[in-house]
């Protein structure tokens, strides 16, 4: 059996989803973007596919989608709330994501309706990992047999 080794960074002042997404808390709302893990798992992005802002999102509902060369998937929020901005350079130019995941290749801002009960409650993202329990999930998702 042939190790692969994949190359990829997991920034540590984010929260990361099963759904390899990140999650940065901004005043009250949430900055959300693609890991470089999920990235690397699908090649590169060639679209992404954005909602309009101020859209409603239920828990489990379509956040945005993202355009491979062989697939198209469709991400879901762990949270409802609304959608409050989208980036827009992302949809223009979808290289942002590729290249700059964490930085300009942010997808969209959401404003999560937990925060907007109790903007001091840091305990509704604890269903999401930390950059430790990302680097545990990671591997034992790779150490999985096919």
């Amino acid at each position: 059996m042939d190790d692969e080794i994949i190359e990829f960074v997991i920034a540590q002042d984010r929260k990361y989803s099963m759904e390899h997404l990140w999650f940065q808390q901004k005043e009250q709302r949430l900055m959300i973007g693609v890991s470089e893990f999920l990235r690397v798992e699908i090649g590169d992005i060639l679209r992404v596919i954005l909602p309009q802002a101020d859209t409603e999102v239920d828990e489990g509902g379509s956040l945005f989608s993202l355009w491979t060369a062989d697939e198209k998937i469709a991400l879901t929020s762990p949270f409802s709330g609304v959608i409050s901005d989208v980036n827009g350079e992302v949809e223009i130019n979808p290289d942002l994501v590729n290249d700059s995941a964490y930085n300009d290749g942010w997808v969209i801002l959401l404003a999560p309706h937990e925060l907007e009960m109790n903007p001091d409650d840091k305990q509704f993202l604890e269903n999401l990992l930390d950059h430790n329990e990302s680097v545990k999930y990671l591997a034992a998702l790779r150490l999985q047999p096919p």
